[in-house]
């Protein structure tokens, strides 16, 4: 064992960067698996026990004004208690009255100056005895001692708790005070108490409105009428998995007509995991692409090392090691090293997780993916190195002699044919067309990584694509623009031609949106209106043709697939108490809403109580307009000021910000494993043509060109190997990304291959650098080279 322990000890002396580097890549390596472990198991387990600790109904309803609430005689339309005596439900929440208001939020940090609000629906709940409260994140619950915040006016600010994804796209905090915008253009300061995390709700811009409490003499300021309030009622199921048949049963018992929204538990399951759920994926497949990597990386070191030492290998064998023995040492000697990267990677996690916890807190790092992680890192590393030990131990105990049998000097008349070209490159590419077998295996052990690392610049190169929005984009920036319930009839007619006339704006379309209910009346989706037959909205079509006439539409997946039909056929919808059938003629990218949308015309909304006048107008911007810039001058250019209400698409990557951090430390970390298979590529050239280098310098070549030789060689074989990385990665990334983008519901079509620059950038780099890494050494000791030495 001593004797074990000082060959150890002495190899890793001697081979100091190629082992710090296989510590760093396991680290990496590690790292990146126990993130993804983790982030996946985030993605479902803090919901279900947060959902579980709550008490959040499985399946939620808000009715229309007509729906009564408890003890009111007055009211007609069908008794939402009914609900309780449905089969399957176990008990029903307390009936909450609510309203539909505008929240004036901020836009962020520069709000300040630009003396502007965001304007996001909000639906109010009144607080009510007994009610399910949400788990508050920060701030205190609703009392009436907690709204006597001093106001300019009133006396004191009604207080409101607001969901958590409605306070982040208000930018507030408790404390904070905002404005509502309620019924005839009227204006209600209120303070912000305290913000909640509710389980049961689809997060805000997803669900399409914000969700906010108060008291329920607040709500009564912001809708006097008690006709114009709406209710809100939760149901218990005793099987959570007949969510979608009892919401069904609840609209055939209260009416169609009735229900507003409707939400089951799986929906809003699914917002809460889309975000761990996507960069635990890419940090799960990049991170066993990057430990097979790191496996033929060390294999690669592993072989090198042998090779090199053969002669020290036969002497130990003539000294009486075993082959028990060799093999048992080569790799004790790498497990050492993978643990620990092991450890490293533990703790690199452990910092890194609660950064990328974000709201949701500190990720814990579970024992269970701690011990399935760090086994699968060792025993991968242990059998990438045991084939080489093997070999190790396969050598004779009798040290190699000093002949060169079978060497082959280069062919120095092929030169004739090829004299315009250096000859530090024929020779180069001749050193890599000899050994074919070798250079091979090379090869493949360069395309690994550069093949991970082009499933990390597709999904940068898509992020950018769906959020960037215009030409050559999954999705069209978009501007939402609607005047204030106060605006002069006038100023509506004239809106459209003085939005026309905005500079960068290319398209101006009316628009409306209903809640409508999916066939068997289990879900809401959204029909949009959006231009119309003579002057079409510029939808992305992934799949089909856009709209050409009445009654035609495009969905987005997640509404297809919400629909279970296909592009081609007809589908039965139905808005309030009005039933439309609709040809779907296309599938579109539609980020908003996670996709559940059907967008049709505007002719197509012919009902009596479809409304006469466009709800907004949508506005589609030129190519390499400023969203930000444009929405800042609407209200000046078009002379409307305060009375408009301009609001952005949606940001379909704004939830993916996390994935671009990951992507830059899966790049990094994938690079320190070319660089250290790199390394291993030099120093075999090296050891394997040093006879070759003493034949070159006998031929007359100076030490430069002999050291340009394997630079050229090395160059060549990362060149090979950065193209079949690249051509096998491009088509494998776009598939997965496209599945995930299916599985989300904007759909296929969305993958992006990374941009000409980019690659040539990854080719560039890799070449130079394997150019390098083998030219300084070469010149090294093609100086001292002479063609009698043995290869």
């Amino acid at each position: 064992m001593r004797a074990l322990l000082r060959w150890t000890r002495a190899d890793l002396r001697s081979h100091r960067v190629p082992s710090l580097l296989v510590v760093l890549a396991t680290a990496g390596t590690v790292a990146a698996l126990l993130l993804a472990g983790t982030l996946l198991g985030a993605a479902f387990d803090p919901w279900q026990r947060d959902f579980a600790a709550s008490g959040a109904p499985q399946v939620r309803i808000d009715a229309g004004p007509a729906a009564p609430g408890p003890g009111d005689p007055a009211a007609t339309g069908p008794d939402l208690g009914s609900l309780a005596r449905l089969p399957g439900v176990t008990a029903v929440t307390v009936q909450q009255r609510t309203a539909d208001t505008t929240l004036i939020g901020r836009l962020g940090p520069a709000a300040g100056t630009t003396g502007s609000g965001d304007r996001i629906p909000l639906v109010l709940r009144a607080d009510a005895p007994d009610a399910a409260r949400p788990r508050l994140l920060s701030g205190t619950w609703l009392s009436p001692a907690n709204g006597s915040a001093p106001g300019p006016a009133a006396g004191a600010l009604p207080g409101l708790v607001l969901e958590r994804s409605a306070a982040e796209a208000a930018w507030a905090r408790p404390g904070d005070r905002l404005t509502l915008q309620i019924t005839q253009g009227r204006l209600l300061d209120v303070v912000v108490t305290g913000v909640a995390d509710s389980p049961d709700q689809v997060s805000y811009p997803a669900a399409g409105y914000a969700l906010g409490w108060v008291l329920p003499a607040t709500l009564d300021r912001v809708q006097p009428d008690p006709v114009g309030q709406g209710r809100t009622i939760g149901l218990k199921l005793a099987d959570p998995g007949n969510a979608d048949y009892v919401a069904q049963s609840a609209v055939n018992a209260i009416g169609s007509d009735q229900v507003v929204r409707i939400s089951t538990w799986l929906e809003a399951r699914a917002s809460q995991e889309q975000d761990s759920r996507l960069t635990g994926l890419l940090l799960g497949l990049s991170g066993l692409a990057a430990l097979l990597a790191a496996a033929l990386a060390v294999a690669g070191a592993a072989a090198g090392r042998i090779r090199a030492r053969t002669g020290d290998i036969a002497l130990l064998k003539a000294l009486g090691f075993t082959p028990r023995q060799v093999v048992r040492m080569f790799v004790i000697e790498h497990l050492l090293l993978a643990g620990t990267g092991t450890l490293l990677g533990a703790g690199l996690a452990v910092l890194l997780a609660p950064g990328i916890g974000g709201e949701s807190g500190p990720l814990p790092l579970g024992p269970t993916v701690l011990g399935v992680v760090t086994g699968i890192a060792l025993g991968v590393i242990g059998v990438s190195v045991a084939l080489p030990a093997y070999r190790a131990a396969r050598v004779l105990p009798i040290p190699p002699g000093d002949g060169i049998p079978g060497a082959r000097s280069p062919r120095p008349a092929r030169l004739g044919a090829l004299r315009r070209f250096p000859p530090a490159v024929v020779l180069g590419l001749s050193t890599v067309l000899r050994h074919r077998g070798s250079s091979s295996v090379t090869v493949l052990r360069l395309a690994v990584p550069v093949f991970a690392c082009t499933l990390a610049l597709s999904t940068w190169a898509t992020l950018d694509a769906v959020g960037r929005g215009g030409q050559g984009s999954a999705t069209h920036s978009v501007l939402t623009v609607r005047l204030d319930a106060g605006a002069a009839p006038q100023q509506s007619a004239e809106l459209p031609e003085r939005l026309g006339t905005v500079p960068g704006v290319a398209g101006v379309y009316p628009s409306a949106e209903l809640q409508a209910l999916a066939p068997g009346q289990s879900a809401t989706l959204t029909l949009r209106a959006l231009g119309t037959t003579a002057h079409p909205f510029p939808f992305t079509i992934a799949e089909g043709r856009g709209i050409e006439a009445t009654d035609e539409a495009v969905a987005g997946q997640a509404a297809l697939d919400l629909l279970n039909v296909r592009v081609g056929q007809w589908v039965r919808i139905t808005t309030g108490s009005t039933p439309r059938i609709l040809h779907i003629v296309g599938r579109n990218l539609e980020p908003d809403l996670d996709g559940r949308i059907i967008s049709t015309s505007w002719d197509t909304l012919d009902r009596p109580d479809d409304g006469t006048a466009p709800a907004f107008y949508s506005l589609v911007l030129r190519p390499g307009s400023d969203p930000d810039r444009i929405r800042a001058a609407l209200p000046a250019v078009t002379g409307l000021g305060s009375a408009l209400d301009v609001r952005p698409s949606p940001d379909a990557a704004a939830g993916l910000t996390g994935l671009r951090g990951s992507v830059i430390g899966l790049v990094a970390l994938l690079a320190l494993i070319a660089t250290a298979e790199l390394l291993t590529t030099a120093a075999s050239g090296i050891r394997d043509h040093r006879h070759d280098l003493g034949l070159l310098r006998a031929i007359g070549l100076t030490p430069r060109q002999a050291g340009a030789t394997m630079g050229v060689r090395g160059a060549a074989l990362a060149l090979c190997g950065v193209l079949l990385g690249v051509v096998l990665g491009i088509p494998l990334a776009q598939h997965l990304i496209n599945l995930q983008g299916r599985d989300d519901g904007i759909g296929s079509g969305i993958a992006h291959a990374p941009s000409l620059t980019a690659v040539l950038i990854l080719a560039a780099v890799t070449t130079l650098a394997a150019g390098t890494t083998s030219a300084v050494p070469a010149l090294r000791t093609a100086r001292t080279a002479t063609a009698t030495e043995p290869r």
